[in-house]
């Protein structure tokens, strides 16, 4: 395989392009799992502020994402969701996180899936008469826009990108090919294929030809980086301490 083809990283070597403030990042997950926690790290870590995180949700409290908003790191969320982690309502009651684009979770993820397809947008039924109601939204700077298609009107909902793609994976060879399960298929695909350059965080890196092409969720062309995240057993470790300190599990007799 020649080198130009490996896009095995450090996580420094893949993430340091990121701009120090103002950067616009795309992150899979979903409630705290299947998420790029490394990476996440790195961001505290180099203290990366005032970030636009699209993301479908955002997390879970006590770790991964919602570190980002307890270290005040995220300037807007772009979402479909806010109540499972009180970092980020904390944030937003405290006028510190921006909440305005804030959508219904199937409108983010076919926004995303436009995005990721190519397309300019969907055309979306859900909200019409309500959302672009001005008696009951006063302060909406405009309109959406609205079109009717077999009788039907329909929002016109732009397709959401990012410049920086985190996403999760099982699996990736050393060409960038992914393989998902389990939670992180969850929107970890469309995300990777709606971003420019797209970092993926993986608990194995294997040769190429490992991952059967029918097992393949995001081709190569669409990574820049692999890098090596946490194990199985360090994910299971982290969310058991989480559930027993939730009270959420009981701990073993």
């Amino acid at each position: 395989m020649s080198k130009f083809s490996n896009k095995v990283k450090s996580i420094e070597e893949a993430l340091s392009g990121i701009p120090t403030s103002g950067a616009t990042i795309m992150m899979g997950g979903f409630v705290g799992a299947a998420e790029p926690t490394c990476c996440i790290e790195w961001l505290i870590k180099n203290q990366i502020r005032e970030i636009t995180l699209i993301t479908n949700e955002p997390g879970l409290s006590g770790f991964g994402r919602a570190m980002l908003y307890k270290n005040g790191l995220v300037r807007e969320i772009i979402s479909s969701h806010v109540g499972t982690t009180q970092e980020s309502t904390d944030e937003y009651l405290k006028g510190n996180l921006k909440v305005e684009q804030f959508y219904p979770m199937g409108t983010w993820i076919e926004k995303v899936r436009a995005g990721a397809m190519g397309l300019g947008g969907v055309l979306v039924p859900v909200g019409v008469g309500i959302l672009d109601d001005p008696t009951l939204f006063p302060e909406m700077k405009e309109p959406k826009q609205i079109i009717e298609v077999n009788g039907i009107k329909c929002f016109v909902e732009p397709a959401l990108r990012a410049p920086i793609g985190l996403v999760k994976a099982w699996r990736a060879d050393e060409m960038g090919n992914l393989e998902y399960r389990h939670t992180s298929m969850n929107c970890n695909p469309m995300v990777a294929m709606a971003c420019d350059y797209t970092v993926a965080e993986v608990e194995e890196i294997v040769p190429v030809g490992t991952i059967s092409p029918e097992r393949v969720g995001t081709p190569a062309p669409f990574v820049q980086a692999v890098v090596k995240g946490l194990s199985l057993e360090q994910h299971d470790d982290i969310y058991r301490q989480h559930w027993l300190k939730i009270g959420k599990l009981a701990p073993e007799k």
